[in-house]
């Protein structure tokens, strides 16, 4: 009857250490399809011109961009500005970045949240900008790192 107990406990233990331990934050909050649709649609746009204050679909700037593709990929309603845009959702970490989340920076023409762009993954985001309209940038670009203020998720 000890053996059992034993191996009884033993196994309550394995079973609650394994329960305690986090899965990565990918695993249980993917974006999953409408993620890569909201990147699938982005990316019908790339080369579009960029002009400040336009609202879509044959021009954009970067919050017009965001908020323009989100709706047509998800039905999702974001604010006008990037400084709006990134107060709603959920905040996310900076290593929790999944496609079709939105990526923030600061002080690039204005101070304060500036300027938004849709995270495709793989350490990429597309989004519309003063110079190529919308394209398709590193966000490990030093310009892009100095700049960073925030990502946030409206997805999940």
């Amino acid at each position: 009857m000890k053996l059992n107990l034993k191996r009884f406990l033993s196994t309550v233990f394995i079973v609650a250490v394994i329960a305690a331990v986090p899965l990565p934050a990918f695993a249980a909050t993917s974006n999953g399809v409408r993620g890569d649709r909201v990147v699938r649609t982005a990316l019908s746009y790339l080369g579009r011109p960029y002009v400040f204050g336009s609202n879509g679909p044959r021009t954009f700037d970067c919050s017009s961009f965001t908020r323009y593709v989100m709706y047509k990929a998800t039905g999702i309603r974001l604010p006008r500005t990037a400084a709006s845009q990134s107060r709603v959702g959920r905040q996310i970490s900076r290593t929790s970045v999944q496609k079709g989340d939105l990526v923030f920076f600061k002080n690039t023409y204005k101070y304060g949240v500036s300027h938004v762009g849709i995270a495709m993954g793989n350490g990429r985001m597309v989004h519309a900008w003063p110079k190529g309209g919308v394209k398709i940038d590193s966000l490990s670009q030093r310009y892009f790192i100095a700049k960073y203020h925030s990502s946030r998720t409206v997805l999940r």
